[in-house]
């Protein structure tokens, strides 16, 4: 009998070793669990969203060793890798995977370590459980289709992100492949994550890989106790790539497993907006470094997009222009060119330029359309267009791809420095040492025991000097 999909990727996960995963993906884990960090804590006492979401998880929450990150608390693993998974989106600055449209980090990295303080596992058990996690998560979202799947309301983060953060449970647990199937059975009645929060910029988004992160610790604890999940939970009839996606490819779930390690294949975003808008982001901010344009010489501007990115940043064009919130304006391309034309930047702070008068008169400038070409190449590149017409003067780019994209992969120090704009609002610098040593050592010893007890550290504590020094010489 051939085995199917679910049977495939629950005997690959729990067979996959340490030494099995090539140099390059073991270091990422790192890079990824740093950039993961720094946008957690920002989010701790930024998001408007992050009390309710902390408050309503700790009152459901038994004691347990798991971080919450920015805080004192330690909470079940269930709670505690919830709220860090709410954190790790609620900025919208997390990974992206560019062929699944997907954010794994979000889901898997929270699930990996709170599981791993509650357990005890050290640093090779951790990569190897976070790069598991990354395979299931975006082969799965990339065999949903995700123009589909979107086009029938459903967001990946949430559907695939289940999948992949109980993968990577099970990777970390030493669960059978027997006890995963049964996991992923379970998750075939969690997989969940609607769209529809685009109508109101409500804070569901934010909580699709938190419930992602819990659900999985959940189908984890009932398949470790001998629960009976649904079978081929996956490919099955009512299983989640029929029931999720009308153009489904369900071969692409399991393609060259073990071969194709899906975190070397996931972007870093340098800026905090849906990942369709960082090519025409990189394009303005270059072009306004590059030819000193302010925003009184731009007469208009022209940004085209492939097809699957106009629904989520170029319509509806009267509520792009007027966006009313932060989740607004990190899905409008009209606001987030208006803003990038503004400061020749894009970061967290830009968001206070919601209803700022110089930018408001941008957007009503600004002018987003289809790119037939773009589309033609999407979702294998993501292509993109930007013309900006000045007194005189008409400046255009064209860009496949974007910074932070594996084909332009940020180094080492640009992620530590996109972590220390984000967590100094937190951490001393003190402490900011010690969480970029202890991430860099990730995959050795004690690291991720190191880290988060660093990233447990409360709004800006004097932490204990010999603490740290300890820290940053560690080599886990």
């Amino acid at each position: 009998m051939v085995k199917g999909i679910t049977r495939q990727l629950a005997e690959y996960v729990t067979a996959l070793r340490f030494e099995d995963i090539p140099a390059e993906a073991s270091d990422r884990a790192g890079r990824f669990v740093l950039d993961a960090a720094g946008i957690a804590l920002r989010a701790s006492v930024d998001a408007d969203s992050t009390g309710p979401i902390r408050d309503g998880f700790v009152a459901l929450a038994r004691d347990g060793k798991a971080s919450v990150f920015g805080s004192d608390l330690t909470l079940s693993p269930a709670s505690a890798a919830a709220i860090n998974a709410s954190l790790c989106h609620s900025l919208d600055f997390d990974d992206t995977h560019r062929e699944g449209s997907v954010h794994p980090g979000a889901a898997v990295i929270p699930t990996v370590l709170a599981l791993a303080e509650e357990h005890g596992a050290d640093g090779p058990q951790v990569t190897t459980a976070i790069v598991a996690g990354y395979d299931v998560t975006c082969k799965l979202a990339m065999a949903l289709d995700p123009k589909s799947h979107y086009d029938r309301g459903f967001h990946p983060t949430g559907t695939a992100g289940v999948f992949g953060a109980t993968a990577a449970g099970a990777s970390l647990l030493g669960l059978s492949a027997d006890e995963l199937e049964n996991a992923f059975g379970v998750n075939c009645s969690q997989a969940a994550g609607s769209m529809q929060f685009f109508d109101n910029g409500a804070w569901n988004k934010r909580i699709h890989p938190a419930l992602a992160a819990h659900n999985a610790i959940l189908a984890l604890e009932l398949a470790g106790r001998g629960f009976v999940g649904s079978s081929r939970a996956i490919e099955g009839r009512h299983g989640v790539l029929h029931a999720y996606s009308d153009a489904a490819r369900p071969e692409v779930a399991v393609s060259r497993l073990g071969e194709r390690f899906e975190i070397l294949h996931t972007a870093i975003k340098p800026y905090p907006a849906c990942r369709y808008a960082h090519g025409p982001l990189d394009a303005i901010i270059d072009l306004v470094g590059e030819h000193g344009l302010e925003p009184d010489d731009v007469e208009s501007v022209v940004i085209g997009l492939p097809e699957a990115a106009m629904e989520l940043i170029g319509r509806p064009v009267e509520r792009k222009r007027a966006p009313q919130n932060i989740v607004d304006g990190q899905f409008s391309m009209h606001f987030l060119a208006a803003a990038a034309l503004t400061s020749g930047r894009m970061t967290w702070d830009e968001y206070d330029l919601i209803g700022d008068r110089v930018v408001d008169g941008l957007m009503q400038r600004t002018e987003v359309v289809p790119d037939d070409e773009a589309s033609r190449a999407y979702p294998e590149q993501w292509q993109s267009s930007v013309e900006i017409n000045t007194r005189g003067k008409s400046l255009a780019e064209r860009r496949t791809g974007a910074r932070g994209e594996p084909e332009l992969f940020l180094e080492w120090d640009e992620i530590e420095r996109k972590f220390d704009g984000l967590a100094e609002k937190v951490l001393t610098a003190e402490q900011r040492a010690g969480v970029k040593q202890a991430a860099r050592g990730l995959s050795r010893g004690d690291g991720p025991s190191v880290l988060c007890e660093l990233l447990r550290r409360p709004l800006r504590r004097e932490v204990d000097p010999e603490f740290v020094a300890t820290a940053a010489t560690t080599d886990g």
